[in-house]
């Protein structure tokens, strides 16, 4: 189709309007949703431009692409190329368009898990994670199967078939592990209208005689833009239009994620004293359709007036200083109205511009910077704005003539100190609180009241505690006094995120280490030679996983031991960390002897306190056998 001058002005406007939305429109609400169906490496269809092959390491896994043979092996495929870590993978994808979800799917996939590989079909979030499990290979050999899901709720963004490792230790190579996959039939639901676009002369206020220029166009990031239909008091006029779009001949299927263009305009004059016009009011509207079974329509309407004023558009005169990332210019238009508008930056010595998103809120411009993103430097701001009748402005200065010229960074920078009594390393006896204390300030040094900081406690590794968080506020002079829970060693975060006026800290960790206790119970003061000894105690354990006890020694110093030594060899604790041992004493003591005996907390991978730890001592002595006297 032939495009005029004014429609590629027209084209490289809607471009901007569909990114930013620069120009308000009248959209009409909506509970449609087009649905459609992809074939790709498919008999319908052996292409599949839309797959995305990813892996985590290139040296894991490969791919093989064989969706242009009618054979057995006809598949897009994964297989290992050596022994891998844990959690690495090689995926191939398809994504929903943005706007639209994934409510279907079907496949015919050769699943073999093997070796710590493992084969699955599954539903991805944007970000790549699982969020929905549709097959997992066996162990065994087969042949492909063809598996099949249906959403009742909103749908997921991609669909995926993976070779992963999955074994904590790595897994070696496998020839057997493997994904293939082919006939992939996507079923996405397009819920979301396009935006519609216009302009020409025949917008705005006012009453317009003979010709008049119209243009309008449609932009949709979902299924695209299927047809595009422009009315004057019902009646079709230009730049009403259909989409070529990507569907399969013969089949119900269409070849692309994406089947229409995303853009569709045209337009052209129209002579305001024919038909379809009529004196008086004329409704004109503009819509445009998605693809698919109950496609999602997005609309625009308007009635006939003229308007060539400029809107008067400049930034507020000062930034609040309470929130001085927020930038606000005032609009004003005299005819028909502020429609919406668009608030860049760059720095000051040049570069490109970077829009913000923007709202029009009670006549302003509004739109919020991330100046700590940025390099620290002066910027300068341009805020556009836009009229409905498409007249547009533009101006780099404030209310008062001043440019509008600020210095990054805006909100003012932060520091945080923390610490346990007063170090930020402590060691603590077993069953005592540890207490935080932490201070915030600006940058002159001045206390921050009322803000929140962020404390999270993540205990030592064999701790049955999950991490702890909970936000405290600082008082009147910018302080936090936290009495933690007893429990085992830890590592405590104290982060501030920032506020509107202020930036975020950086993060300040305090280390706990908590001593381990150990109990030896009371024993008798004296034992007879020959005889028994039972000993018991406990391990303090609040927070500690015991599956199989706690490893502890019985040790023994005295009797010419001048150390303490370990009683035969060390011993496990029962699951609720107590103990007993019975010890016999052999029968030659000639002397009484003396004993001292403890218990020893071995150190031992997993045990979230601080060992060896050693219990208070107990003392027995050993006294001699008294001699039977014979008879005389």
């Amino acid at each position: 189709m032939h495009t005029s001058s004014p429609n590629r002005r027209l084209l490289s406007v809607l471009v901007a309007v569909v990114a930013v939305a620069a120009v308000a429109l009248l959209l009409a609400p909506n509970a449609r949703a087009g649905r459609y169906t992809v074939a790709q490496c498919d008999r319908s269809n052996r292409a599949y431009p839309d797959a995305l092959f990813e892996r985590r390491f290139s040296g894991d896994y490969a791919f093989a692409f064989r969706c242009e043979e009618d054979e057995d092996a006809n598949s897009l495929q994964i297989h290992a190329l050596s022994g891998a870590p844990d959690d690495r993978w090689g995926r191939i994808s398809w994504a929903a368009p943005t706007g639209t979800r994934i409510v279907a799917v079907s496949a015919e996939a050769r699943l073999r898990s093997d070796s710590g590989h493992q084969a699955r079909l599954s539903f991805l979030d944007g970000s790549g994670n699982e969020v929905g499990r549709i097959a997992t290979g066996g162990d065994s050999p087969g042949g492909f199967e063809t598996y099949s899901r249906s959403l009742s709720d909103a749908g997921r963004e991609r669909f995926a078939a993976s070779l992963a490792c999955v074994q904590r230790d790595g897994c070696r190579y496998s020839e057997q592990a493997r994904t293939w996959l082919r006939s992939v039939r996507l079923t996405i639901e397009d819920k979301v209208p396009p935006a519609v676009a216009w302009s020409g002369s025949i917008l705005g206020g006012g009453w317009k005689r003979g010709k008049v220029s119209f243009q309008g166009g449609a932009g949709d990031t979902g299924s695209g833009v299927a047809g595009l239909y422009a009315e004057v008091n019902g009646v079709p006029v230009p730049p009403s239009q259909t989409s070529a779009c990507a569907s399969i001949a013969g089949t119900g299927y269409v070849s692309r994620v994406q089947p229409c263009p995303l853009l569709a305009a045209g337009g052209g004059d129209l002579d305001t004293a024919a038909s379809p016009f009529v004196n008086g009011e004329n409704r004109l509207t503009l819509c445009a359709i998605d693809y698919g079974s109950r496609p999602a329509t997005g609309c625009a309407a308007t009635t006939v007036h003229v308007d060539n004023a400029q809107p008067e558009v400049a930034f507020s005169s000062a930034q609040d200083p309470e929130d001085p990332e927020v930038i606000s210019a005032p609009v004003v238009d005299r005819h028909s109205g502020a429609a919406g508008g668009l608030i860049s930056y760059r720095p000051l010595d040049g570069g490109a511009w970077r829009d913000l998103p923007t709202e029009l809120v009670d006549g302003r411009l509004q739109a919020r910077v991330d100046s700590s993103a940025e390099p620290p430097g002066r910027y300068i701001f341009r805020a556009a704005a836009g009229d409905n009748a498409g007249n547009l402005a533009a101006s780099t200065a404030r209310a008062d003539g001043s440019p509008m010229v600020l210095s990054f960074p805006l909100r003012t920078p932060t520091d945080l100190a923390a610490s346990v009594g007063g170090d930020s390393t402590a060691r603590l006896r077993y069953g005592e609180r540890p207490r935080l204390e932490a201070t915030l300030r600006d940058a002159d040094g001045r206390p921050l009241a009322g803000q929140p900081l962020d404390v999270v406690e993540a205990y030592a590794h064999g701790s049955s505690l999950a991490p702890v968080g909970r936000t405290v506020t600082t008082d009147s002079r910018g302080r936090i006094d936290v009495q933690l829970p007893a429990g085992p060693s830890r590592e405590i975060s104290i982060a501030y995120a920032g506020s509107r006026r202020y930036l975020a800290a950086a993060q300040r960790k305090v280390g706990v280490t908590v001593e381990g206790y150990a109990r030896l119970a009371a024993i008798p003061r004296h034992v007879t030679a020959g005889r028994k000894v039972l000993f018991r105690g406990s391990v303090g354990t609040l927070g500690a996983v015991l599956g199989r006890g706690k490893l502890v020694e019985l040790q023994v110093k005295g009797g010419g031991i001048r150390r303490f030594r370990t009683i035969r060899q060390a011993f496990r604790t029962d699951p609720r960390g107590r103990w007993s041992l019975r010890y016999g004493f052999d029968r030659f003591y000639k002397r009484p002897t003396r004993f001292r005996f403890r218990l020893k907390v071995s150190r031992e991978g997993g045990w979230p306190y601080l060992a060896p730890s050693v219990s208070r001592s107990r003392t027995l002595q050993v006294v001699p056998r008294k001699k039977k006297r014979r008879g005389r």
